[in-house]
């Protein structure tokens, strides 16, 4: 119950939740006079225009994904590790009845990175962790739809270990040291850039020396001719992404988890 809260309240502080919230309480009449209802709209309108600059959003998610490069250059992937964890993002599992094949999205390349780190042997055991907090028994978990395109990679069920009930980063951390059991110690860590510091966070607190393999990188700080830096949804859903990723960092900080030790 405290995951979907938390969900919920995330969403809120997001730019078009916090629209949606200033305007009903405007509406609603909560602001006082008639002068103070008027600058909460305004003030609601504004915030959201301006999340969905191109600029804003590079800016904010450029951010996340320099410090995964710092990261990851900082911890060069050793040849050989003791599993290869991909996390849940990159897919939309199977529907009963509509969607026979999951379905895969901006982050899909987690998937593949994984299979490609297979191959080349980085690791024997290739663990798929992605659960879903949908009540609706027709919809698959996204581990099983991982499970999918790992194997129509090339990657042997028999290396696959699925781990399909996490619906958070810490109960991918969690869920994965219960399924690796204690002889597992290094990891490659796969996921998006924009989410790697918080993940290597949850799995170093989980006992794992983790080796950042950062995905599906979005902010490409190429030229743009000046119509592509009006307002688009693209940016608005990059500026959302990132500011539930400082959310979720606010979160861990308030709860004490840094100070703890294990942030990257």
């Amino acid at each position: 119950m405290a995951a979907e809260l938390t969900k919920y309240a995330i969403w809120l502080l997001s730019p078009l939740g916090l629209w949606l919230a200033l305007c009903a309480l405007a509406g609603l009449g909560l602001f006082g006079g008639r002068k103070w209802r008027k600058r909460v709209l305004v003030l609601a309108h504004v915030q959201l225009v301006v999340f969905s600059l191109p600029w804003v959003s590079d800016a904010m998610l450029g951010g996340l994904e320099n410090e995964a490069t710092a990261l990851e250059i900082s911890r060069p992937l050793p040849a050989k590790v003791d599993a290869i964890v991909v996390l849940g993002g990159g897919l939309e599992g199977r529907y009963e009845g509509l969607r026979t094949l999951p379905d895969l999205n901006d982050a899909g390349d987690r998937v593949w990175q994984g299979a490609r780190l297979y191959k080349q042997g980085v690791a024997e055991r290739v663990v798929l962790s992605g659960g879903q907090f949908s009540a609706d028994p027709r919809r698959e978990a996204e581990a099983h739809g991982m499970r999918i395109f790992m194997t129509d990679m090339g990657v042997p069920d028999s290396a696959m270990v699925i781990e399909s009930s996490s619906r958070t980063t810490f109960e991918n951390a969690l869920r994965t040291r219960e399924m690796l059991g204690t002889d597992a110690r290094t990891i490659a860590l796969v996921t998006s850039a924009f989410h790697m510091g918080r993940s290597v966070l949850w799995f170093e607190k989980a006992g794992f020396t983790v080796y950042p393999v950062r995905t599906d990188i979005r902010v490409l700080y190429e030229q743009r001719p000046v119509w592509e830096w009006l307002p688009k949804p693209q940016a608005l859903e990059e500026s959302t992404t990132a500011i539930k990723e400082y959310l979720g960092r606010l979160q861990l900080k308030v709860s004490g988890a840094y100070a703890a030790g294990g942030a990257p």
